[in-house]
């Protein structure tokens, strides 16, 4: 494997994880929104991590740069079952008073961040030793 590639991985794990960081801010943000009575509520999403890109070959295989996998994010929804609250002043509430919001786990989702920042730390600082390397490789060729 070349420094090139540890590059491209790196690169690839910090846009996974910048793409889980959307989905988590939007489940957050959508954790209280309500729908009309008949009108389906958010639905909380999640980002799959893959190992592979998602181009396709002529014979349906997976196409790997350099023949390493590249992580890519897919957002799928969460089969999360609307909660129901009780709120008769809401003028989304159903005729017995209660509203549906998204099943949203908040404090999940906020471990969720804490756990997206240390991964994308983690790629940032992969990246970082590896340029690191790549100058002092450098820098020892230009001694000679």
């Amino acid at each position: 494997m070349g420094l090139a590639q540890v590059f491209d991985i790196s690169a690839a794990g910090m846009d996974v994880q910048q793409l889980r960081l959307q989905v988590a801010a939007s489940n957050i943000a959508n954790a209280r929104t309500t729908s009309a009575p008949g009108t389906a509520p958010y639905q909380p999403l999640t980002v799959v991590v893959r190992a592979s890109a998602p181009s396709a070959g002529a014979a349906g295989e997976a196409v790997l740069a350099g023949g390493l996998a590249r992580p890519y994010g897919q957002i799928v929804p969460l089969s999360a079952a609307p909660k129901r609250v009780y709120e008769p002043g809401n003028p989304d509430a159903d005729k017995d008073g209660f509203i549906s919001v998204p099943g949203v786990d908040p404090i999940g989702s906020m471990m969720d961040l804490l756990e997206i920042s240390r991964s994308y730390e983690a790629n940032l600082r992969a990246f970082d030793i590896t340029r690191s390397l790549m100058q002092r490789t450098l820098d020892i060729g230009n001694r000679s």
